[in-house]
């Protein structure tokens, strides 16, 4: 899949089912594919209440880690659907789940895989990169294992007492536990983020100046 002509962006377009969270890319005249796992619905939506958060089997997440990084990361239309159980190659493990309509991130790092076959996908700095929704009522969907960051703004909501938050399956705060028992969407703004064993379906990722390589070139400098 060629990069879109019109703004040098890489999109990745939702087909049938769910799709991997990638970038179709070109770099120095070659196509390559930043792939991960497609997760697979397997069962209902996991509820959420600020009293108590079920885990129950819904998804398949990817195959390896993916860690996306961004110095400021906007959840626009997000929905927080509590915590669910994942399948993966190493057994079930909880995961943090979110509908969004879209979201932006400035200065996009995502890595995905581990050690030397571990690839490495950043934007061009000072960038925005947008991942919108396009699956059933246009959201996205994403699994988060663990996401930490500073709290910059809630709409229509307080910001929490201590903004820098770190937050898993086990460590949910009152402020998005609380956020799940209602039925508006908000935006919630991060500085700073960094959202670990990310998997997602239902969207359309576009990024700005993509640069694809593999980690270990990354720590080089190459």
């Amino acid at each position: 899949m060629a990069p879109d002509p019109r703004a040098g962006t890489a999109r990745l377009a939702p087909g049938r089912g769910a799709r991997p969270f990638a970038a179709a890319l070109t770099v120095a005249g070659v196509a390559a594919l930043l792939h991960l796992a497609l997760p697979q619905a397997a069962g209902g939506i996991a509820g959420a209440s600020a009293a108590r958060l079920r885990p129950v089997p819904s998804v398949r997440s990817a195959k390896g880690p993916c860690v996306l990084r961004a110095d400021r990361l906007v959840l626009r239309g997000a929905r927080f659907r509590g915590v669910v159980s994942v399948r993966t190659g190493g057994g079930t493990v909880r995961a943090l789940k979110f509908t969004v309509r879209s979201l932006d991130a400035v200065n996009l790092d995502l890595t995905a895989g581990r050690g030397r076959a571990a690839m490495r996908l950043r934007a061009r700095p000072a960038t925005t990169s947008t991942l919108r929704g396009q699956g059933a009522g246009g959201v996205a969907t994403l699994y988060v294992r663990k996401l930490t960051g500073r709290v910059t703004s809630i709409s229509g909501g307080r910001l929490p007492a201590h903004r820098t938050v770190t937050v898993t399956p086990d460590a949910v705060p009152h402020w998005l536990s609380h956020l799940a028992t209602r039925s508006s969407a908000r935006t919630i703004t991060f500085s700073g983020a960094t959202a670990s064993q990310i998997t997602q379906f239902g969207g359309r990722l576009s990024i700005r100046g993509p640069q694809l390589r593999s980690a270990a070139q990354g720590r080089h400098g190459a």
